[in-house]
């Protein structure tokens, strides 16, 4: 899959389930990528995978015909640049706070006429082989993260940017910047949710969650309640459930 394939899907009012890859090697995201998620994200703000890291493990997800994504640790124009040009299909971006910050930093993800994005030989053109389709059809998925009581309150504004794939929420960071970190349950929380969840659905753009528990059920639910781009775990959270039943026995 890729980022045109991802992209397909969800306008096609079919969920995207990926995960997190906390683990920056390629035989976690090998082994992710093959249970047959439709993308995986490389989490290079809390997990700190460098780029090579990073990489290493996209090539490892398109294997599986997983599509490759990464989230940044901050809206780095240049760190994006070198990411897209190694293979990434699209772009994580935390704490996006406006339409105007936004569109500062997505205009760099964007080939020109659209936008600023440096023009070379890289892997992400096959060193060239590909490089006018590449040039000329290729459109990263871009996704910002709403992560604020601000980023929640121009949630609008971003999702309306046309290069705007999905939007994502951030459901500890949104919490604790209203003042409960980690409380879902609060009245400010759940109108901050709603409000991106209409601005989704105004533009016309996939609203996205992570489903933090590794359990069926509560993906089921997440997708019944309308979210399509869904992070189901993490692979650190993954094994750390999985071996848990064992505690009591070592």
């Amino acid at each position: 899959m890729t980022a045109e394939t991802l992209r397909t899907r969800l306008e096609a009012g079919r969920p995207a389930i990926g995960a997190w890859l906390g683990i920056p090697h390629p035989l976690s995201a090998e082994a992710m990528a093959s249970q047959g998620f439709h993308w995986l994200a490389v989490d290079m703000e809390h997990a700190g995978a460098s780029v090579d890291q990073t990489l290493a493990c996209f090539v490892a997800a398109e294997r599986h015909g997983c599509v490759p994504l990464a989230r940044l640790p901050s809206a780095d124009p240049y760190l994006a640049r070198r990411l897209l040009d190694g293979g990434a299909q699209g772009l994580i971006i935390p704490v996006v706070q406006s339409a105007e910050d936004w569109a500062a930093f997505s205009v760099h993800c964007l080939y020109p006429p659209h936008g600023r994005r440096g023009v070379g030989l890289s892997r992400c053109n096959g060193w060239g082989d590909r490089f006018q389709d590449y040039l000329t059809t290729f459109r990263p998925f871009l996704v910002p993260q709403i992560e604020t009581r601000q980023g929640a309150e121009q949630a609008a504004a971003i999702a309306a940017r046309p290069e705007v794939d999905a939007l994502f929420l951030g459901p500890y960071d949104l919490s604790a910047d209203l003042g409960a970190a980690g409380d879902f349950e609060t009245a400010p929380f759940k109108a901050a949710i709603a409000r991106v969840r209409t601005a989704c659905d105004v533009a016309g753009k996939p609203c996205g969650i992570h489903q933090v528990a590794p359990e069926p059920a509560q993906l089921e639910a997440r997708i019944a309640e309308g979210f399509r781009f869904i992070a189901y775990s993490t692979d650190v959270i993954a094994m750390r459930t999985a071996l848990a039943g064992a505690a009591s026995l070592l």
